[in-house]
């Protein structure tokens, strides 16, 4: 975070990938698997409606790509999702967005290598030799093809973009290609057929949507590549929407042609030629019901013949690389985000010294790659000999597209939420410069919720329930091991920049916050006071406050001028009489005050905090003392002094008013170590109704009691009779250097924090005024959870 200089690094990625690499990162993971495979299934199931069904898919992804085009215009930073997310909720919930993403991109990349390795085993391996795939596992060309991306994308994004730029020029041209062999033979006929066929098939085509849904999401994948992509602002917006549309026109033609091809009596023919096992025509078409990720490849064969097939099979196989390669890098950009957030651990962000790549998270994303794989493809015939496992509850249909619809699930997850934070966003930053604006908030993100929620429904049954217990992985891995790490999380919502360290080993710690550098010799000398009665230590802090728009790495920058006050404070020698008193500090970046200082007393161990106030009524009904120390004081799990600042130097005299309880036998105890520190005298004051006889024998016990706290320091005792004790206090305040008064108790309902008497003596006192509030464990947790209840 920060070192003994002051100086910090971070580390950025660099800015190469233009407008052209942008949108072939989208529509080379959208014009993929999905259209060679995911095409031929969908016209299995559900036949020219698949048409339909793509475009509900694409619908529903547009709504949620608005969300995304705006965003990027905010946030232009490597996390997708996950960072909008995160940048929008004050919550540790948005780990739960950046798991299911972490999962959802390489189950997604494992789809495309899956595809690639069955198509690879069916129609390159017989070209070089017979046996050679009984000989080799269906899987291996996948594993070499992984392990070949995770090269490239160790080695840097420009390498990749730029392979990226050419294998989608290259597969686009040979879709083209396709397209032209098979609307040659279009026919009105047979499409009207196939529409009536299947016009009812309502839980299909829902089914069909939920598993095509994929072919969409490169959209995400632009957007999580934002921080390495030109002119973020404008350029991501441009080549998500165009990726969109333009991809859409595709699939519709390509489930034209491919229904145009499973209808007609020659395909099938060809079929029963070249497959083994298909000798007739119900055998071919069950094939195809049972086979349709390889029907736009057998499509290719029967309108282009064997040269245009294997151009074909040839681009297909370019295509589902590229889409891997593009989800591999979104992929590993997310862990890239979640380590900067602490919701993975450090080494994920960090950077390789030559080639500038986020290694470990790119090395991460090849090893979940491969898990899916196996766990989808290669495991389950291993062990029941089928893809399909009946448990007696629900059947797993393992395979190919059960890995497409466990990312679905997973992406959807996440998709959802990013809808919901685009609404919080508009609420809590209404006056942000937005690039892009999502039209029509909240109903256009209310309407990508619902659509996003109806195709998670639709996620087939087997991959629904395998979906829910990775989420639940997830919950239990954040808190076996990273909600657990509880200075983690707070480092993430107010980092530590800057950490002047002066190793000690001592058991009392007194925070002392420092805003304004001309409070920071009266606030220090009475910690140092304390401090040195106590045999402890101080911990100054420092914070940098952020608009909530701005992200928490921009304050670095403003971490100088802090160091500065925080280092005049540390010099302050006044204070401590002849003891050493050990005094470290730390400067932290947040975006409210408030919590900053209480992540410092968490995250420390702190177990006093010393806050200053200029005194003063607040100008807001709603704020008692000051709207940061109001919070302070209520929240902070430590004992709390709250010192209004004014002049004056050295005391000679104390004021310790008391009527009994734990805050004023916390006020005598401060009162005890500053007289012992400074050898001021004490004076206990106690103040009863003159008509009061019962008064004045609990007076007289409370005095006895408060007496006994400080007899190794000068002190005398009091008896006052008034009708107003808050104005006897401050009648006699103007005889003694400083007064020091406990909080009262009061109901948890009030709108005070120290108590009525307290605060009205802090405000009109004639002296300096210390109020004192005891942490009471338990009990003030019980007050503070009602009072926010």
């Amino acid at each position: 975070m920060g070192s003994e200089e002051g100086t910090s690094v971070e580390t950025e990625l660099d800015r190469d990938i233009g407008i052209v690499g942008a949108i072939s990162l989208g529509v080379g993971t959208m014009i993929a698997a999905g259209i060679f495979v995911l095409s031929g299934l969908a016209v299995s199931n559900v036949g020219a409606m698949a048409i339909v069904a793509f475009v509900i898919a694409a619908i529903v992804a547009s709504f949620t790509a608005f969300a995304y085009a705006e965003f990027a215009s905010i946030y232009p930073e490597s996390g997708g999702g996950y960072a909008y997310v995160s940048n929008t909720f004050d919550s540790d919930l948005t780990y739960i967005v950046g798991w299911s993403m972490i999962l959802g991109y390489p189950a997604s990349a494992a789809f495309y290598l899956a595809s690639f390795s069955d198509w690879f085993d069916r129609f390159i391996v017989p070209l070089v030799a017979s046996g050679l795939g009984e000989a080799l596992p269906f899987w291996i060309s996948g594993l070499v093809i992984l392990a070949l991306l995770i090269s490239l994308n160790l080695k840097g994004t420009e390498e990749s973009g730029q392979f990226q730029i050419v294998v989608t020029l290259l597969k686009v041209v040979l879709i083209i290609v396709f397209l032209y062999g098979g609307l040659q033979a279009f026919d009105t006929t047979t499409i009207q057929q196939s529409v009536t066929d299947n016009l009812t098939k309502y839980r299909d085509i829902g089914l069909t949507s939920a598993l095509v849904f994929i072919t969409f999401f490169g959209f995400e994948a632009i957007a999580t590549n934002a921080e390495e992509i030109e002119e973020p602002g404008r350029n991501v917006p441009r080549a998500i929407f165009f990726s969109m549309g333009f991809v859409t026109i595709v699939y519709a033609l390509v489930v034209l042609v491919v229904t145009l091809a499973i209808n007609n009596p020659q395909y099938l023919d060809l079929l029963i030629r070249v497959v083994e096992g298909v000798g007739d025509t119900a055998g071919a078409q069950s094939f195809i019901a049972n086979n349709g990720e390889l029907a736009m490849g057998y499509a290719a064969s029967f309108y282009l013949g064997n040269v245009g097939f294997y151009v074909i099979i040839v681009g297909a196989l370019f295509s589902m690389l590229s889409a891997a390669n593009a989800t591999v890098l979104a992929g590993s950009r997310v862990k890239l985000a979640m380590s900067r957030r602490d919701h993975l651990p450090d080494r994920f962000e960090n950077l390789h010294d030559s080639f500038n790549t986020p290694y470990w998270s790119v090395l991460l994303t090849g090893c979940l790659i491969a898990f899916f794989i196996f766990f989808f493809t290669v495991i389950p015939r291993l062990l029941f000999g089928t893809t399909t496992i009946h448990t007696g509850i629900i059947a797993f249909h393992m395979g190919i597209e059960a890995i497409a619809h466990f990312a679905d699930f997973m992406l959807l997850t996440g998709l959802v939420v990013v809808n919901l934070a685009v609404i919080r966003s508009r609420r809590k930053y209404p006056d942000l410069d937005r690039g892009f604006e999502v039209p029509g908030v909240p109903v256009v993100p209310v309407v990508a919720i619902l659509a996003n929620l109806v195709l998670l429904v639709n996620v087939e049954p087997g991959a629904f329930v395998l979906g829910l217990l990775a989420e639940l992985i997830g919950i239990g891995v954040w808190f076996a091991f990273v909600g657990a790490t509880s200075e983690a999380a707070i480092e993430r919502e107010a980092p530590t920049v800057v950490h002047e360290k002066h190793p000690a080993d001592r058991d009392y710690q007194i925070l002392v916050p420092i805003a304004n550098p001309d409070h920071a010799e009266q606030l220090m000398r009475t910690a140092r006071d304390i401090a040195a009665d106590k045999g402890g230590e101080i911990l100054v802090v420092s914070v940098v406050a952020l608009p909530e728009q701005t992200p928490l790495s921009e304050g670095r920058e403003q971490a100088t001028e802090r160091r500065d006050v925080l280092e005049r404070a540390m010099a302050v020698e006044a204070g401590g009489g002849d003891t050493e008193v050990p005094v470290n500090g730390i400067v932290r970046v947040g975006h409210h005050v408030d919590q900053a200082i209480l992540h410092t007393i968490t995250q420390h161990d702190s177990d006093a905090v010393l806050l200053g106030w200029r005194g003063g009524k607040p100008r807001r009904r709603d704020v008692v003392v000051g709207s940061t120390v109001d919070v302070v004081i209520r929240q902070a799990d430590c004992d709390v002094l709250v010192e209004r600042i004014g002049d004056g130097g050295d005391f000679e005299s104390i004021l310790l008013p008391t009527a009994g309880g734990p805050h004023a036998r916390y006020a005598a105890e401060v009162a005890r170590a500053i007289a012992h520190t400074t050898g001021a005298t004490i004076t206990v004051l106690q103040v009863v109704s003159p008509d009061d006889r019962k008064g004045h024998e609990l007076a007289e016990v409370s005095l006895d009691e408060t007496a006994r706290l400080l007899d190794d320091v000068d002190y005398e005792t009091r008896l006052v009779e008034a009708e107003d004790v808050a104005d006897a206090i401050v009648g006699a305040s103007a005889d003694y250097d400083l007064t020091i008064i406990g909080a009262t108790r009061e109901g948890i309902l009030q709108q005070i924090v120290m108590g009525a008497i307290p605060e009205t003596v802090g405000r009109e006192a004639h002296s300096r005024v210390i109020m004192a509030k005891r942490d009471l464990g338990i009990a003030s947790r019980l007050r503070r959870w009602f009072r926010w209840r």
